[in-house]
């Protein structure tokens, strides 16, 4: 029994000493020009645009969906694109945001669908890599809910930095590192590529009202700081829009009772030969269509 207990506790020493090296190991080369590294570059956009602004706070929706110089040309405004992945999650977008917000600053969300169904501290591995790649001073930003879901992928982050790709003859599609953005905060890398096959996505989870209550918040400490906000809607593909048409109209209906909301999601529907490689990335040309229907809108109010 003795034997037993002491290879045990071997093993769980060894384990321990493993999960703490992998921990305490620097960024790996691959990691370290993926796009997750793009939020210094739009952190410092935010804190240092010249005023007027209007900042855009989404996932790729809005990195792969804007072209800011049109925006600046038609509106005499600065633009702050300070969308990179929907994976960091509703509350952390927002809360990360909320600290450069200035006084006369026009801020526009145009969520994905996807953060109206799950729980506003949903994040993913691109979150994970945020706190532990990036700088670990975003942690201030998550409450103990983020922290026990992003703990779930701990094990796997820390078997990356074992893996050999992660240092030698790794690839990162040129649309997904650090330099994809313009000055403005757009990704670009891909605007003179080819559409890729893909396929749409599936149908959407079920409204989450809860989420209301986290974006009012949000609302809240804009019109306290003096700014104004809107609520906009995500470029969608229209394969994937029509399998959640009841879903995106309950949404519609939740926003339009609670917010300033410029246009509708069918105005935001685009055909699926605009999309780049998801249902919510367009290529160029979907990206000035969109811009200038934005532009539209915004000009109503």
């Amino acid at each position: 029994m003795r034997k037993f207990l002491t290879k045990v506790a071997i093993f769980t020493l060894l384990t321990v000493l493993i999960l703490l090296a992998g921990l305490a190991m620097p960024v790996t080369p691959r990691a370290s020009v993926s796009e997750h590294f793009s939020i210094l570059q739009k952190d410092s956009l935010l804190a240092n645009a010249d005023s007027p602004r209007m900042i855009f706070i989404g996932g790729s929706n809005v990195s792969f969906g804007l072209n800011s110089q049109m925006i600046k040309d038609s509106l005499n405004v600065n633009p702050v694109n300070t969308g990179i992945n929907a994976g960091f999650g509703l509350k952390f977008m927002l809360d990360n945001a909320a600290q450069y917000i200035r006084k006369g600053d026009i801020i526009i969300a145009p969520l994905e669908y996807s953060h109206y169904t799950q729980d506003c501290n949903y994040c993913s591995e691109a979150l994970l890599r945020v706190v532990m790649d990036v700088d670990r001073r975003y942690s201030r930003l998550l409450n103990f809910r983020q922290m026990l879901n992003l703990f779930a992928g701990v094990p796997q982050y820390i078997a990356s930095k074992f893996n050999p790709k992660a240092y030698f003859g790794f690839e990162i599609d040129p649309p997904h590192r650090v330099n994809a953005f313009n000055s403005y905060g757009d990704n670009c890398a891909h605007w003179n590529m080819e559409n890729r096959d893909f396929a749409p996505h599936g149908r959407l989870d079920d409204f989450n009202r809860q989420i209301i209550g986290k974006i009012k918040d949000f609302e809240n400490i804009v019109e306290q700081k003096g700014a104004t906000f809107y609520i906009a809607y995500p470029s969608y593909m229209a394969t994937s829009f029509y399998k959640s048409e009841d879903i995106i109209a309950a949404i519609r209906n939740e926003l339009e009772k609670n917010f300033k909301v410029l246009g509708t999601p069918a105005r935001y529907m685009m055909p699926d030969s605009l999309m780049f490689d998801t249902s919510y990335h367009l290529n160029k040309q979907g990206a000035d269509i969109r811009t200038a229907r934005l532009i539209e809108d915004i000009k109503r109010f």
